[in-house]
Order: C-alpha cells, then sequence, then structure tokens
C-alpha cells in the first residue's frame, strides 16, 4: 500500500512539471483572447447617390431630393390641403433610421413639428423668417453635401419625447447612434441676432438656445440625455458642428427638444429649428 502511495505521488509531481514551461518553470500562459468585432459606422447622408430604399416616404419617392418641398412654407407636401397624408422618410437598407411629422395638431402639417428633407441655403439675414424656414445657415451641407434635414418643434421640459420630433430605427432593431453633424438656420439665427416684432428680442449675454436629444429604448425607458448649444450668449453657431451622441447608449429612438432662455407662457419663443446631416449609426 506505501509503494501504491509513493506511485501516485510520483505520477502527480509528474503531471505539474510537465504542464510547466520547460525553460523558465512558469506555468503557460492562458491563451489570447478573440479579438472584439470591428466597429463599422453607417452613416445617413441624406444624398441621393446614397440612397438604397426603394419606396421613400411611403408615395412612391425614389431618391432624397423628390422629398424637399417647394415652396419652403405652405408647399404641398408639409402642408396638405385634403389628403390625409403624414410626410415621413426612412433610410431603408443603410443605417434603417426613419421619421415622420408629430401631426400634434391632427392636420399632417409640418408647424405640429418634425425633420424634413432640405437643400435650401441662405447666408442673408434679411431672409430669416418663416417663409425661409428650410434654410440652413450656410452654402451647403456638412462637408459641401446638398441635402440635409431641418428639425421644428419644442415642447414643456418634462415631455419623455412621446410627441417630440424624433428619429427611429425602422426594423425595431436597438443601436448605437454615434454622431450627427448640427447647425443653425437662417430662420433662428435672425431672430437670435435681430429679435422679431412679435416680442423676440435680440440674444444678450445671458442668453442662449439649445437642442436635447433624449435617447429612448424599446420598452419606451429613457437612455439617457445629451444637449448642444446652438447660442450662449451673443455666440451662434455658424458652421456646421459635430454632436456626439453615443452617450445615449442603445436606442430605439431620439427624440429632440429645444429649450431657450426666452420663453413665454407658450413655451419657447425663439423659433424651435435647426438643421443636421450626416447621423453616423454603430454597426
Amino acid at each position: 500500500m506505501k509503494n501504491l502511495f509513493k506511485l501516485l505521488s510520483v505520477a502527480l509531481i509528474g503531471l505539474a512539471l510537465a504542464s510547466c514551461n520547460d525553460d523558465d518553470n512558469t506555468f503557460a500562459p492562458d491563451p489570447e483572447p478573440e479579438p472584439a468585432p470591428e466597429l463599422q459606422l453607417r452613416v445617413l447622408t441624406f444624398e441621393d447617390t446614397d440612397y438604397k430604399g426603394t419606396d421613400n416616404g411611403g408615395k412612391g419617392f425614389a431618391d432624397w431630393s423628390s422629398l424637399i418641398d417647394n415652396p419652403q412654407y405652405n408647399g404641398p407636401m408639409l402642408y396638405p390641403s385634403t389628403e390625409e397624408w403624414l410626410y415621413n422618410w426612412n433610410d431603408d437598407d443603410n443605417t434603417f433610421l426613419a421619421s415622420k411629422l408629430t401631426n400634434s395638431y391632427g392636420d399632417y402639417k409640418f408647424w405640429g413639428g418634425g425633420h424634413v428633407i432640405s437643400n435650401y441655403t441662405d447666408t442673408d439675414l434679411a431672409n430669416g423668417d418663416s417663409d425661409h424656414q428650410l434654410a440652413v445657415y450656410g452654402i451647403a451641407g456638412h462637408n459641401g453635401s446638398k441635402n440635409f434635414c431641418i428639425h421644428n418643434g419644442s415642447a414643456a421640459e418634462s415631455n419623455t419625447g412621446s410627441n417630440l420630433p424624433s428619429i427611429y430605427f425602422k426594423d425595431g432593431i436597438e443601436r448605437v447612434v454615434d454622431h450627427m453633424w448640427v447647425a443653425n438656420t437662417t430662420y433662428a439665427l435672425n431672430i437670435m441676432k435681430n429679435g422679431d416684432a412679435f416680442g423676440n428680442m435680440p440674444f444678450g449675454s445671458q442668453d442662449y438656445l439649445r437642442i436635447i436629444a433624449i435617447g429612448i429604448d424599446a420598452d419606451g425607458k429613457e437612455t439617457g440625455r445629451s444637449s448642444f448649444d446652438l447660442a450662449t450668449g451673443t455666440k451662434f453657431i455658424v458652421e456646421w458642428s459635430r454632436w456626439d451622441l453615443a452617450s445615449l447608449g442603445k436606442v430605439a429612438k431620439i427624440a429632440f427638444n429645444m429649450e431657450g432662455s426666452q420663453t413665454s407662457e407658450w413655451g419657447l419663443n425663439t423659433p424651435a429649428y435647426f438643421a443636421y446631416d450626416d447621423v453616423a449609426v454603430q454597426f
């Protein structure tokens, strides 16, 4: 029996030695972990050359430019007279982002809020009025592109995103929106700089205009918020600027609100407009 115990002890010692490195008597390291999959960014550019869908807006529109209304105010797509069609768009087979008017007043019109495609540009603040509501202040979209998107709409600060203009993933899959590029519209910039006859005063040192992005998951719960200032005092954003949104995490939808220093009992006085372009999504 003692001999058996001796043999077992020798065998165990041999196994232990066999598992050691012959050169330095240290244990062999664990195998290298598999590398993380490479992150891919897909970008919603609003450019016709990048359009991959087949029926944008649900009305047979074959590209992005066909969703640009004319005139900018009271045009047939954004202010339909009789047909009950809710303006909408989608980026099928690319980012899968989509948007539609909020229809806040039940009349299918843009004055209730929403996100609409535009290629209007204007650097003349004399044109900064509602008749030119779809113009970005500049000469082009981000990076010299032709098309971009215009946001209109704000609500009370307590709003969780149910009636706010939004972008959402049409296929229902939660993803991280990495960033987008934003800019002021000619309409909003003119009112902030010069005021108007409706009680808006030119911005002073304590004034501001801010965008709030609200991440919402597939269960309708808020994932986080991110903000971007279009104006701080008399410092105004006058070029396309990057807004990082990855901190919102994986979302099914991002709702956008606007807040500012000049308000009344009806809410925000400053026109609740901004332009955005090149929305990047993580895949």
